[in-house]
């Protein structure tokens, strides 16, 4: 079984996924999926992060799309970075996946693997003052900084998921489960996702 989760940030994420996957003695994705495909590409494991941050908006695309056709205003041949970095991405989403028994964090993996029997596609979200805390108690940060990275973030991985997959990030017919993490906790969600793998 493969395990994806997408969440809002600020939702315990890491903690969730590392717990389900120690329960159900799965490998769990994270860090090294930028790893490799900053290998593949000979680039940084952050020039990756970074590219998946900045999808281009459909105005953007359909702006290329029309220089594409115009001779005078023509870009050279060939995908660029933030293309390459999105092909990468998904190719090794696709050989992780492909070993089984797995837990995917983000990096679309949802979108990318899409609706299969032997894939569980998991939302966590909790209300903004409550993911807003969650981020204070942990990091201690300030509550303006907290609010503008929650914001940014959420911002970012909605327009990358909507711009690269023609996916809402929050739609619940995108996912198998869709957590609230501020009512069931941390181990509620570890609980809800193993008992929906073990149902399967």
């Amino acid at each position: 079984m493969i395990i994806t989760i997408s969440n809002l940030y600020g939702c315990g994420a890491v903690a969730v996924a590392h717990d389900v996957a120690d329960r159900l003695s799965y490998t769990y994705v994270d860090e090294q999926l930028p790893v490799v495909v900053a290998k593949r590409l000979q680039t940084s494991p952050q020039a990756v992060e970074s590219a998946e941050e900045a999808a281009d908006s459909v105005g953007d695309r359909m702006l290329r799309a029309l220089e594409s056709g115009t001779p005078e205003i023509r870009q050279p041949p060939g995908a660029t970075f933030d293309e390459e970095c999105l092909r990468e991405v998904r190719e090794t989403v696709r050989e992780f996946a492909a070993h089984g028994n797995v837990v995917i964090v983000g990096r679309g993996g949802g979108a990318i693997l899409g609706r299969r029997p032997d894939v569980l596609r998991v939302f966590l979200h909790a209300p903004r003052d409550w993911r807003i805390q969650h981020i204070l108690e942990a990091y201690g940060a300030s509550e303006d900084v907290v609010t503008a990275e929650i914001d940014r973030i959420d911002r970012a991985r909605a327009k990358h998921i909507e711009v690269n997959y023609n996916l809402k990030w929050t739609d619940a017919r995108n996912y198998d489960l869709c957590i609230d993490v501020a009512s069931l906790g941390t181990k509620g969600a570890v609980d809800a996702i193993v008992n929906a793998v073990r149902s399967r």
